[in-house]
Order: C-alpha cells, then sequence, then structure tokens
C-alpha cells in the first residue's frame, strides 16, 4: 500500500497529466483534506474507500453549512481521488451529485455602479474594476493580466485584451473599452509596478500577480461605502457587463458567449431572462465605462490639470 508521500506524488503527476489548473488543484486538495480528516484517516489516505465518501457527502448534506455546487465540488474532488489517484473502481449512483438549485445572477443597474464607482478613489482600484466591468472577464483572468497582453488592431485602431489562458485553459480576446484604457493609463504611472513578469496587477509585498483576497477586500470597502446591498461580488461585475449587453443588443448573444469564453450558449442565455426584467437601461458597457471615468475625473479635477 502507498504512503501518504507517494500518494500525494500520484496526485500531482495526474494533475499534471490532465494539464489541471491551479485553481483545481487547490480545490481538489482542499477536498481531499476535509475528506480524509472527517474518515479519520489523514495518516492513511491509501485507505479511503467509497463508503466514505458516501458518509462524508451524507454529513456535508446534513450539516447544512454548504451549498449544493460546493458540495458537488467537494463531491468532484473525492472523486478524483479514489477513480484516478488510486485508482478505485467506485459505484456513482452510491454518491450522486446533488441538484443544485441555480439562481439568477446578481447584477448592478448603472445607477448602481455609480454609487459603487464613487467609492473607489485610489487609481488602483477604480482601474482594476472598471477593467472588470468594461471586459466581463473573470477576476482571476484579470488578475493575471500583463501588460504585453494589450492589443491594437492595426486597421481599426481597436484595442482588446489577450487572454491567453481562460477558464479550461482556452485563450480568447476582449474588447477593451477606451475609458478602460485611459484609467489603465493614469494607473500605470502613477504605481509604476516593477514586476519581471509583466504583470499590470502585480501582488503588493510578494512576487506574483495580485493576490484574490486584496481584490476582494478592496471590493468590499467599496461596496460597503457605497451603502449598497452584501449580495454583491466582484463577479456581480461580470454579470452586469452581460446584462447590459444584452439588454443593448439582445441580438448579440453569440458575441456575448465568445467574450465571456462560455462553453455552453446555455450559460449565456440566462442573461437574456434578466434583461427582459430589467429594461432600464439603454446604455451598452463601453458607454456605461465612459460615463464612470468621466465622473472619476470629475471627482479628481486637479489630477487632470497638473
Amino acid at each position: 500500500m502507498m504512503t501518504n508521500e507517494q500518494v500525494l506524488q500520484k496526485m500531482q503527476e495526474d494533475f499534471l497529466l490532465r494539464g489541471s489548473s491551479e485553481k483545481t488543484k487547490a480545490t481538489y486538495l482542499l477536498a481531499l483534506k476535509r475528506f480524509s480528516e472527517f474518515a479519520g484517516k489523514e495518516a492513511r489516505l491509501a485507505e479511503l474507500n467509497e463508503e466514505d465518501l458516501r458518509a462524508f457527502l451524507l454529513h456535508l448534506h446534513k450539516e447544512g453549512k454548504l451549498q449544493g455546487t460546493s458540495i458537488n465540488t467537494y463531491n468532484a474532488g473525492c472523486k478524483f481521488f479514489l477513480e484516478v489517484v488510486l485508482n478505485i473502481p467506485i459505484n456513482r449512483k452510491q454518491v450522486p451529485n446533488i441538484r443544485a438549485h441555480h439562481k439568477l445572477p446578481v447584477h448592478f443597474r448603472v445607477e448602481q455602479l455609480e454609487l459603487f464607482f464613487a467609492q473607489a478613489n485610489d487609481i488602483r482600484v477604480f482601474a482594476f474594476y472598471l477593467t472588470l466591468y468594461g471586459t466581463g472577464m473573470r477576476i482571476f483572468e484579470l488578475r493575471k493580466l500583463k501588460y504585453t497582453d494589450i492589443e491594437t488592431d492595426a486597421s481599426t485602431g481597436m484595442r482588446f485584451l489577450r487572454i491567453p489562458q481562460g477558464k479550461r485553459n482556452k485563450e480568447r480576446r476582449v474588447i477593451l473599452p477606451e475609458a478602460c484604457y485611459q484609467a489603465l493609463r493614469l494607473y500605470w504611472p502613477k504605481y509604476r509596478p516593477e514586476t519581471p513578469d509583466f504583470w499590470m496587477f502585480p501582488a503588493k509585498r510578494k512576487q506574483g500577480c495580485l493576490k484574490c483576497n486584496v481584490t476582494t477586500n478592496d471590493f468590499k470597502t467599496c461596496l460597503k461605502h457605497s451603502r449598497l446591498s452584501s449580495e454583491f461580488h466582484p463577479h456581480s461585475l461580470r454579470h452586469s457587463f452581460s446584462c447590459h449587453h444584452i439588454q443593448n443588443d439582445p441580438n448579440s448573444i453569440l458575441k456575448l458567449k465568445h467574450l465571456l469564453g462560455h462553453a455552453s450558449l446555455a450559460s449565456t442565455e440566462i442573461y437574456l431572462d434578466i434583461s427582459m426584467i430589467d429594461t432600464t437601461n439603454k446604455l451598452n458597457p463601453s458607454e456605461i465605462c465612459d460615463l464612470l471615468f468621466n465622473q472619476y475625473k470629475a471627482r479628481h479635477v486637479d489630477n487632470f490639470t497638473r
């Protein structure tokens, strides 16, 4: 029987063979940690089995602290460990995924965006979240943005951001609104981040890109000062981009699917439901970015008159 060291080494090899992302690795390792602690086999990982997994899933359901999607994520990590790492055949009917309840995405209305961005007085915070909204990127994609990923089309003059490794390692390009580009230009000379890896938003004290907890804390601070509902989260800016895009052009759902990097059109169609509920907005995301950036300049007029 393999030792813990051998088990974890094989797990890393299986990650490598499948090209698993760092996020997937961290999620599956956390699932294994909680799974082994529950089963009392932290020192004997090779002895984990299907009965242990079924008991663990029942515990998570009865505990009631996690949503269905989170339980399914733990289940996926544990199944990967048993089936792939330990090569144990399991009966998936005995350890099924829960039918998760999917809510409509929470998004900002335009007036709520104005309240939120009015509290983003630090140009680093403002440029980060304006770009997050204006491009519809996932937050991990923007954190890993390099300034070498900004591209300009020679014939049209349009600017794009290249996302070399999005979700499932898919590469795509998104349109960079002019207001976002100008905000990044304003941010850059003030902070002039020195990084050998060309990060647009490098970590403050360590090597690498900006950490998730930093951006989340900045978001919560702006949200608190704007007195908006705590139901909003950074991903709500991506939802807002999608809703405003559909509101402005309901027939461009295929274009939106590409911009968001969705694998299935069904993932994009959910924004059609929201756009039918909220009919107050007539501006597209690029125009809203112009509005927000002009308001920022008006609040910090001294910085633009020197």
